[in-house]
Formats: C-alpha cells, sequence, structure tokens
C-alpha cells in the first residue's frame, strides 16, 4: 500500500476533518489485513514543524464528540521538527526576517531530523505532513529542485517499505510552477473544493486515485460528531 498521496484544498475546506477521521480509523484497525498480502499500518504519526499538538487537540475537540476526541489522541502519534519563535506570526515571515545563515543551518537540522525519523518510525506507519507547505517554504527558488528531489525519494521509500504518506497541501501559497512540480510528484491526489451550484455541496475528488485507498473518484462530504462520512458520487468531466 506504499504510496504518496496530496491532500489538496483551501482554508476552510474539510480536508483536515477527513484527514483525522481516516487517522481515526486506521488506529482502529491497526495491523488489521486489508486484503491477502496488505496489512493496515500500525501507527499515524502526524509530522509538523509551526502546527501543534495543542492546536490540533482543540481542531479535534472541538469538531467532534469527546469518544472520538479521546479515542485519536490516545493512538495518534505526533512529532514536531521545529518550533516557530513565539514573536513570528507565521513561518513566511519568519523566513524573510531570519539571518540567511540560521535558515540553512534550521532547514539541515529538520531535514536531518526527519530523515532519521523515517529511517526508524516509517514502516508499519501512516505518515500525516500537516502541512507540506511548512516544509517546502524552507527551500528559496534555487533550491526548489532539492525538495522535489525529497519528495520523489520519499515516494520511492514508501512503495518500498510500504508506508502511506497523506500529505496536506494548501493551494495558492507556494509560487505555481513549484506548486505544480510538487503536485506531479504524487500517487495519489485529492482535492477537496466547493460546488459551483449555490449553496454548494464540499466535494472531494480523487484526480489520481492510486494509493488512496478510496475506491470511487468522487464523493459529498458530510460531517458528523463522529467524524467525515463519505457519499460517493458520479463524476462530472
Amino acid at each position: 500500500m506504499g504510496s504518496l498521496v496530496l491532500v489538496v484544498g483551501s482554508p476552510g475546506t474539510r480536508k483536515e476533518d477527513f484527514l483525522y477521521t481516516l487517522s481515526a480509523k486506521l488506529v482502529k484497525l491497526n495491523g488489521s489485513k486489508l486484503g491477502e498480502n496488505q496489512v493496515l499500518p500500525e501507527r499515524v504519526w502526524y509530522l509538523t514543524l509551526t502546527t501543534t499538538k495543542d492546536s490540533v487537540q482543540r481542531d479535534v475537540c472541538g469538531k467532534f464528540s469527546e469518544d472520538f476526541c479521546r479515542a485519536f489522541f490516545r493512538r495518534a502519534l505526533f512529532r514536531s521538527f521545529w518550533e516557530l519563535p513565539e514573536s513570528f506570526g507565521d513561518l513566511a515571515r519568519w523566513l524573510q526576517q531570519a539571518d540567511g545563515k540560521l535558515v540553512k543551518e534550521v532547514k539541515a537540522r529538520i531535514f536531518s531530523d526527519l530523515s532519521k525519523f523515517l529511517e526508524r518510525e516509517a514502516p508499519n506507519s501512516v505518515l500525516v505532513f500537516l502541512p507540506l507547505n511548512d516544509f517546502a517554504q524552507f527551500f528559496s527558488e534555487g533550491e526548489r529542485v532539492e525538495f522535489l528531489a525529497f519528495l520523489e525519494e520519499l515516494a520511492e521509500a514508501a512503495r518500498r517499505w510500504g508506508f502511506l504518506i497523506l500529505a496536506s497541501l494548501v493551494p495558492g501559497t507556494l509560487d505555481s510552477s513549484f506548486e505544480a512540480n510538487i503536485l506531479s510528484k504524487a500517487d495519489g491526489l485529492i482535492a477537496f473544493r466547493k460546488d459551483q451550484a449555490p449553496g454548494g455541496r464540499e466535494l472531494l475528488v480523487c484526480e489520481k486515485l492510486s494509493g488512496t485507498l478510496l475506491e470511487e473518484r468522487c464523493f459529498e462530504l458530510e460531517s458528523g460528531k463522529e467524524g467525515v462520512e463519505l457519499k460517493p458520487l458520479t463524476c462530472l468531466s
């Protein structure tokens, strides 16, 4: 089941809710057989830079039931590779104002620690990058080929070792050509969007189905206290 799947949606869509729900279901079934030659992962790791476990806990427990919240945090694991200085409101501002040498040192430390973590923890796991944008922003225009090479190596490792990567991506925050190149590296691509009709439904569309664990391409999303439910739809071309 090894693959790199990008989960793409603007702020306000339910992409995080979908990830929380999928994570909760996977950790509940940890180690179960999916098929004759497939076993579900034993662990779900959330990999972050500026997103904190506390902020995820507030989000999950504010949207879903107490039982869902308790079960989620009993089994989901968190690994932060860096902490944004409190005096800065967001990563982009820190990257603009920090000394270039310091940025390179922090980036080197983050990706060194990430590589060691992946070697140790990735097999038999689901890895959720929340969001991938934070990791990508550390690469300047002249360094973007390095990040794309990292994604290629990550996808290859996932296929070789049989782990699943779900990487949340917020569109429009990176250079358009850089974003397009990132999208091209994914085995699977799940996009969240609003139906164009008035009061439109929120839709999940699998633009690349490989590795997504989904059997249909289009769904309507419905949220409840026990997570997000997917209702299959007929895709319009």
